[in-house]
């Protein structure tokens, strides 16, 4: 039986769902998607789409509580977690590495039912959750997890993450003005262009993005969708299969120089032929990771991070803390730390102003050259280590005194962030959630009513009138009401006001039409 067990460092980004202030309105717009989609997209997606969306025990008619979910998810060794919106991308890879999916539990506003600049409950449940049911599926999403976990970061794209959040909680606000979001699109824009190189995290991100997010499968002329952002989005999952979006063979390379834009609709996407492709790309990017490669050049991504990392040597150990410089000397490099911890089986050793000299040769040959210097006093000394304390060491020009120094013959083998010790994790300020209380419209309480009246098999038709007069922009309500009116005239009335309210904008052009269609 799969238990709910939080590692400590994830448990700061939970939050509380919420779940009794969702309105009618929010729970309308969930049954709308739910069943727009299983009507539209049977045919279009991943096979597997639609039997995992029935495995989760998710159903159109209320919201899904995210706790609940993780009893229908069980089964394929997934649990559910409940966010607010958006959180660091290291966490929310940390949570799928051990099969948690984190569920941001707000939900879209009507307005942006075809397409929703933030994660909401619609994209996590509806999106992610079903496909997760298959079993192949679900270990590449795994996968991905514990790559994005060890994927470095630069320090510039905690900022950047940092206005692109806001941006979301922005833009799904009803109050926010355009002067707000401008500011807030002018701070996204600002953020990134601080974000120089592309970062691991960036790497792995824009694959998750091209494939689990926004992926197509089978033939690249006849493709089916099987990424979460696709399938969550009435307006994108139809949008994708037609002649404006362009279609690309999956071709790592080709993806990882491809932008994303998270919000707007996708100009363009990536078809991958079957999940056996995806294991592959997988494998190319894990083998040029830090954590895979190490090696000096890594040292270079754990100092650009900015945070805690973990330096593996060659005898198992590892050196933990955030490397405060790194100076090198042709093949051979100077690790310096303010603190680190050093991990040896088990035994932790703290260390101030510590380094570490890594050499590329046997330590006698390299020393006996006039390259590097040491003075200080030796404490032990073996074939394969030199430890000394009170050391100034002379490197490239420069003198840097150090309490402790290691000088070793090393190929570091592994170099990631973090740390695998729980007890070392630094851990993050609890979730501070930015949440505008949900305040029922004058509509909310009809949208009730109506769906009270549907479960209990009561006819809405003395309603009907009632909802024409004082509800006269609520489409998605006069929707709901054509399901389930019985008199032609009130029928021929509602479907009159609906084509009317279809003009007065693009996207309920498509989602009227749409409904029409489905209801007729």
């Amino acid at each position: 039986m799969l238990t709910q067990i939080i590692p400590r460092h994830l448990a700061p980004h939970i939050s509380p769902q919420f779940y009794d202030e969702y309105t009618p309105t929010d729970h309308a717009v969930w049954r709308f998607v739910l069943r727009l989609n299983l009507h539209t997209l049977e045919g279009k997606a991943h096979p597997f789409y639609i039997k995992g969306l029935k495995k989760t025990g998710m159903g159109p008619e209320r919201l899904p509580d995210v706790e609940k979910m993780t009893e229908e998810m069980r089964a394929a060794g997934w649990s559910t977690v409940a966010v607010d919106g958006l959180i660091p991308g290291v966490a929310f890879f940390d949570f799928q590495g051990n099969g948690m999916l984190p569920v941001a539990t707000d939900i879209r506003k009507v307005e942006n039912i075809l397409y929703s600049p933030a994660p909401d409950i619609i994209h996590e449940a509806a999106g992610h959750a079903p496909m997760l049911m298959d079993p192949e599926f679900s270990q590449i999403v795994k996968r991905f997890g514990q790559l994005g976990a060890k994927a470095f970061m630069n320090r510039e794209e905690h900022a950047s993450f940092a206005a692109l959040k806001r941006l979301t909680v922005v833009k799904e606000n009803a109050n926010s003005t355009d002067e707000e979001i401008a500011a807030a699109e002018a701070a996204v824009h600002a953020a990134k262009a601080q974000v120089t190189g592309f970062s691991e995290a960036q790497q792995v991100a824009r694959i998750f993005w091209w494939t689990v997010e926004f992926g197509l499968i089978g033939e690249v002329d006849n493709p089916l969708i099987y990424g979460a952002g696709l399938l969550s989005s009435v307006g994108e999952s139809r949008h994708c299969l037609t002649d404006a979006v362009t279609k690309h063979p999956f071709n790592l390379e080709h993806a990882l120089e491809t932008k994303q834009d998270v919000t707007n609709m996708q100009r363009e996407l990536f078809v991958i032929p079957d999940f056996e492709a995806l294991k592959d790309a997988l494998d190319e990017l894990e083998s040029r990771m830090a954590v895979n490669q190490g090696g000096i050049a890594s040292l270079e991504k754990a100092l650009a991070s900015g945070s805690q990392s973990t330096v593996r040597l060659e005898d198992g150990t590892d050196r933990v803390g955030v490397i405060r410089h790194v100076t090198r000397s042709g093949a051979h490099a100077l690790v310096q730390w303010d603190d680190c911890v050093n991990v040896n089986h088990g035994q932790l050793t703290n260390l101030q102003n510590h380094g570490v000299l890594v050499l590329d040769g046997p330590l006698q040959d390299v020393l006996a050259t006039a390259e590097i210097r040491l003075d200080g006093r030796l404490v032990s000394e073996t074939t394969e280590a030199l430890h000394l304390e009170d050391v100034v060491v002379t490197i490239e020009g420069r003198q840097i005194t150090l309490e402790t120094l290691e000088v070793r013959q090393d190929t570091l083998p592994s170099i990631f962030p973090g740390t695998e010790i729980e007890e070392l994790v630094i851990l993050e300020k609890p979730v501070r959630i930015e949440r505008d209380a949900r305040v029922w419209t004058n509509d909310d309480p009809m949208f009730n009513r109506v769906r009270n009246m549907r479960e209990q098999g009561e006819s809405i038709d003395e309603l009907v009138p009632t909802i024409l007069t004082d509800h006269p922009d609520a489409w998605l309500l006069h929707i709901e009401c054509l399901e389930l009116v019985e008199s032609d005239a009130l029928r021929q009335a509602l479907t009159e006001r609906l084509h009317a309210l279809r003009e007065t904008s693009p996207s309920r052009h498509e989602l009227i039409g749409r409904a029409l269609a489905l209801l007729n």
